[in-house]
């Protein structure tokens, strides 16, 4: 169950050039870790609502469980957990997309981080910059 790349997004979502290595686990629906390690991950993409992220390992796409993400955007450390809700074969690994659970958890926080990621990524972009937090701005509100 992929995206379809011509339903316009209802969320802006930030393509991280680099992208951003964090440390994923599994989760029990009360938080528990269900495995004694985590995996790393590299995060595609990154929203309000969600991101997606590339593995070599196969996840099940369910939402009996969640993803757990440790990571550092523009050298803040974040915490995030989601539930998949798709996945598709890319090469020889796989790209998942996960929904944030709850929906609006550190949203504030989040945008002003995602902002000042995507300064820093391209910072001649100025006006990109101000329409974004614009958006975000009303979006929040």
């Amino acid at each position: 169950m992929g995206t379809d790349p011509f339903m316009p997004r209802s969320n802006i979502r930030i393509h991280l050039n680099e992208g951003i290595t964090a440390r994923a686990g599994l989760l029990d629906e009360q938080g528990l870790l269900l495995t004694g390690s985590t995996c790393p991950v590299l995060i595609l993409n990154i929203s309000r609502q969600g991101l997606s992220f590339l593995s070599g390992l196969r996840f099940p796409v369910h939402k009996g469980y969640l993803m757990d993400f440790q990571m550092h955007i523009s050298g803040v450390p974040i915490n995030l957990r989601g539930h998949v809700v798709w996945r598709n074969a890319r090469d020889n690994q796989y790209e998942y997309g996960i929904v944030f659970h709850p929906p609006n958890r550190l949203r504030a926080v989040l945008v002003r981080m995602l902002n000042q990621e995507l300064l820093r990524q391209s910072p001649q972009q100025y006006k990109i910059h101000a329409l974004y937090r614009a958006i975000n701005h009303k979006a929040l509100q």
